[in-house]
């Protein structure tokens, strides 16, 4: 049998933190990996959202606004970013000139 103290102490969980031993620590930048969660690569690329998937999504936000009480305020601000995307939306799609290319 095993004692209750025995059981509920994991050895595991008294470890702060660990010492790399030289060794370790230089293969650890010659192969280039480390596991240290604030050396982990944040430079991931910003997904681009198409403007069609933004409107879609913008109307979804509307409808729940809509549903909401007092929250007149906010759904004039939906209309003004459905506004603006709008005008993004129309703008690329006006075709461009040999002109623009040549500046």
């Amino acid at each position: 049998m095993m004692q209750v103290k025995e059981f509920l102490t994991i050895p595991e969980e008294d470890v702060i933190y660990e010492f790399l031993n030289i060794s370790e620590f230089e293969d650890m930048f010659k192969s280039g990996t480390t596991d240290h969660p604030d050396e982990v690569d944040d430079n991931s690329e910003m997904e681009i959202i198409h403007i069609n998937e933004a409107l879609r999504s913008l109307k979804t936000v509307n409808l729940f606004l809509l549903q909401q009480e007092n929250a007149g305020e906010q759904i004039k601000l939906v209309g003004k970013i459905e506004k603006f995307i709008r005008k993004r939306k129309f703008n690329s799609m006006q075709q461009t000139t040999i002109d623009q290319y040549f500046v």
